[in-house]
């Protein structure tokens, strides 16, 4: 029987290619066309002024210094502009025109750390602070600039105006152009995008209307598909989960949050370059002073090391490959939106392996999809799955793992526990922590009574734990010996580092602790079910966190590889929330996930008012009370309505807490 040429498969990925253009292609014909050029410079010799980044910005409005440094941080030429022992003075022109809708009296203030000039068609306008400056402007196009310059400190600029019969606000995208030229070209953009959508929405009809017939491709698609609604929504959650990522990746953790991130990528770029592990170490002092080197960078004191020992070095290698690739002559030329592109990558591989694991245990496939969208989607997530740490491949390699036990016991073949092996011996060479991944994998199989198979894979751990010596032998043992006793001696093991862990932390700062007590809340639940099995790794996880970190520092990136079994547990709360639609399932993800996520992406004045909360409390309560008191038709219908107006809350809010995720994570502060 000849086989077709497109199977049920292949047309849902072909689909789901096709979307992910089409998304992508809208998405940057939409973007804002408007903004100003800014010149980001610093003073030079003989007091000219050395362009450091040139970039077209579409509003003056920042708040918060992370979107300026960036500029600075990100594309410093070392070749061109030197060793940035510190942070030079920055020197920042913006150009461009200013769209003036009507005539009138048109007020304007400018917010800034430092000094800040502002002209409107060639003419100063006087800067008071606190205080709005009137000019009266004709309609049109009127030139703008602002110069902006910062001695020292944490660089803010906003720059607000009140329009007649309008309120004082930031100057909006659509009415800043970079030259006349831009909105010409603005226009025809949006032109192309708006038949892009009409083209597509018109496809979309004719092929619902030709899938009623049989006959064609057409015809023949939608029974190709059918069986295929899972992967489409996979593939749906996975291009989603990308957007969310991506979506100001490189400021947000912040740079120099943490310095793990660099530890990272100077350690691979060091050992493709120059065949030997370099990095700035924890313990200096464990080293010969010929072989450390302490500098600052702006600004930030670093001590490098050779050969660093302070992490096993597989998580680094793909990290300074991407930075090298990405044409890193120095090391200090790997840039975080270089870097971060490593663990994005990895964790939405994690959000595929997320979903088979899921179904492994025993989950439904509702619960599987509901977990992968949790997955891809709560901020806490998406903000952990940025940063540059270790913990993003050792997340996959304990799914893995996990994945080959469970499917050798379906079909016993010897490659599944070997390769199982090979992931706990990949675990080592990832993370101290990734213990944990073979101390998991040798109970499962131990509890199954496949003694054989466990003692294979730990012969095979072994084989890697073997070869990690011998990386340190080639090295220098001797300092590897000092490092690890060091490790192991500042270590203050404590009980209150387990309790550490029931935090919201994603770096240092709490942010979205609601999220984070949902998710426990989900794998507590997990635990009376039959896919209890999935706590194992948590709780073996755990442990190892608590006798191998320092209690006084817990960092956020610590719960990554716990969070994939933390999401089956949530998606197995959701479709138990969905399919009771009851107030003993729906209550506790409202006041924790729910509020978390409205805290977030609500004005804050509507957010801390009283009105918000009668009104959630009508939501949360009322529906699921009126159940209890009498549970008919009409009830449940409200009750289960409530629970998917909820659940689409918080995915709303979710979606808008990662929009604005610069500004919410700058002014996160304690329970916030």
């Amino acid at each position: 029987m000849k086989r077709p040429l497109l199977s049920g498969r292949r047309a849902a990925y072909l689909l789901l290619l096709f979307l992910a253009a089409y998304v992508g292609i809208l998405s940057a014909l939409l973007r804002p066309t408007g903004g100003l050029r800014g010149s980001y410079s610093m003073p030079g010799p003989r007091n000219a002024e050395e362009v450091v980044h040139e970039r077209i910005d579409p509003r003056i409005d920042f708040p918060v210094p992370q979107r300026i440094d960036a500029a600075y941080l990100f594309h410093w030429d070392m070749g061109r502009h030197g060793f940035p022992a510190r942070r030079p003075p920055y020197i920042i022109r913006w150009r461009g025109l200013l769209r003036v809708p009507r005539a009138g009296r048109y007020g304007f203030e400018v917010q800034a750390q430092g000094k800040a000039a502002l002209r409107i068609g060639g003419a100063p306008v006087a800067l008071l602070p606190d205080a709005v400056t009137e000019i009266d402007l004709k309609p049109g196009l009127a030139p703008l600039e602002i110069d902006y310059n910062l001695e020292q400190g944490e660089a803010l600029l906003v720059l607000r105006w009140q329009p007649p019969g309008s309120r004082l606000h930031t100057v909006p995208s659509s009415s800043l152009a970079p030259d006349a030229e831009a909105i010409k070209k603005g226009k025809q953009r949006r032109a192309v995008a708006w038949f892009l959508i009409i083209a597509g929405a018109a496809a979309a009809a004719l092929a619902l209307a030709r899938g009623r017939k049989p006959e064609g491709a057409a015809g023949r698609l939608p029974g190709l598909l059918e069986g295929e609604k899972a992967t489409l929504a996979l593939g749906a959650i996975l291009i989603l989960a990308a957007t969310l990522r991506f979506h100001d990746y490189a400021l947000v953790p912040f740079h120099h949050e943490t310095a793990d991130e660099y530890q990272h990528a100077w350690e691979g770029w060091h050992l493709l370059h120059e065949g030997s592990p370099r990095a700035w170490s924890t313990f200096p002092d464990r080293y010969p002073v010929d072989q450390t080197l302490d500098f600052r960078w702006f600004g930030d004191r670093y001590v490098l090391v050779r050969p660093y020992f302070d992490h096993p070095p597989l998580f680094s290698l793909p990290v300074g490959l991407v930075c090298s690739l990405a044409g890193a002559r120095h090391f200090l030329e790997c840039s975080l939106p270089v870097m971060r592109l490593v663990p994005i990558l990895l964790s939405l591989l994690g959000v595929v392996l997320l979903d088979r694991l899921a179904r492994a245990y025993g989950a439904s496939e509702q619960a599987a999809l509901l977990a992968a969208l949790v997955y891809a989607t709560l901020p806490i997530i998406v903000v952990s799955h940025r940063l540059v740490k270790a913990e993003s491949l050792l997340a996959l390699l304990f799914m893995g793992a996990i994945l080959m036990v469970l499917r050798h016991e379906r079909t016993a073949a010897t490659r599944d526990i070997v390769l199982a092996g090979v992931l706990c011996g990949l675990s080592l060479w990832t993370k101290a922590t990734g213990a944990a991944v073979p101390a998991v994998v040798l109970i499962m199989m131990t509890a199954r009574r496949r003694y054989r198979g466990a003692l294979l894979a730990l012969a095979v751990t072994a084989g890697f734990f073997a070869a990690y010596l011998a990386y340190a032998w080639a090295y220098d043992f001797e300092i590897f010996l000092k490092v690890i006793q060091a490790q192991a001696t500042t270590k203050w093991v404590s009980l209150e580092a387990v309790n550490d862990l029931l935090g919201g932390k994603v770096v240092v700062k709490y942010f979205g602790r609601g999220w984070y007590l949902w998710l426990l809340l989900c794998a507590g639940l997990a635990a009376l079910r039959r896919e209890r099995a999935l706590l194992l790794p948590v709780a073996v996880y755990a442990i190892v966190i608590a006798l191998t970190a320092d209690y006084r520092v817990i960092y956020g990136w610590y719960r990554v590889p716990l969070y994939p079994f933390l999401c089956v547990g949530a998606g197995l709360a959701l479709e138990e929330m969905i399919r009771e639609a009851d107030l003993f399932r729906t209550f506790p993800y409202a006041v924790t996930a729910g509020v978390s996520g409205l805290l977030y992406a609500l004005p804050e004045p509507l957010a801390h008012s009283k009105t918000a909360v009668v009104l959630f409390a009508a939501l949360a309560l009322g529906p699921y009370l009126l159940r209890l008191a009498h549970d008919g038709p009409v009830s449940a219908r409200l009750a289960r309505g409530a629970t998917y107006l909820l659940l689409l809350a918080g995915l709303l809010t979710s979606l808008a807490s990662v929009g604005g995720l610069l500004e919410i994570y700058s002014a996160t502060r304690g329970l916030r």
